[in-house]
């Protein structure tokens, strides 16, 4: 593979890395606002979500002003069957009330050893982009021959 064949395959697993990265530490920033200064509230489901883990969307009110959501159904025998028009317990964050969630989170990062094994990939695939001879560069190449 040539360095520039190298490059782009470094930037694809970057976006990719970086895209799961990116989706983790946006739900590490909403379970801590609900952890931090949660609170509980109803929400109508209005439609389920074609991404599968049971996922719904939901809208909920507070303080007169509508806020909506996804997320996955709530774990309780109670609301886990949900369907569309019907309530839910809805959690969501005082200071930030367009955080929110059907499901309390138990930790900010449960996944904390993938996130660290992924960010060290990120690494390399950036090393990948910038020096793809390098040693610290995925190999992807012949670096021999450069």
């Amino acid at each position: 593979m040539t360095p520039r064949g190298a490059r782009f395959a470094g930037l694809i697993i970057a976006l990719a890395l970086g895209d799961f990265l990116f989706l983790q530490a946006r739900s590490a920033w909403t379970s801590y606002w609900l952890l931090t200064d949660g609170r509980q509230g109803t929400a109508i489901v209005t439609h389920e979500l074609w991404s599968g883990h049971n996922g719904v969307g939901y809208r909920y009110v507070i303080d007169q002003k509508e806020y909506t959501g996804r997320s996955s159904r709530n774990s309780s025998e109670k609301y886990n069957r949900v369907q569309p028009g019907e309530q839910s317990v809805v959690f969501f964050s005082a200071s930030h009330p367009w955080l929110s969630s059907l499901n309390k989170p138990d930790a900010v990062a449960p996944g904390w050893p993938v996130l660290l094994l992924v960010v060290v990939f990120e690494v390399f695939a950036l090393i990948t982009i910038i020096k793809p001879t390098s040693g610290w560069a995925f190999s992807l190449m012949d670096k021999t021959k450069c």
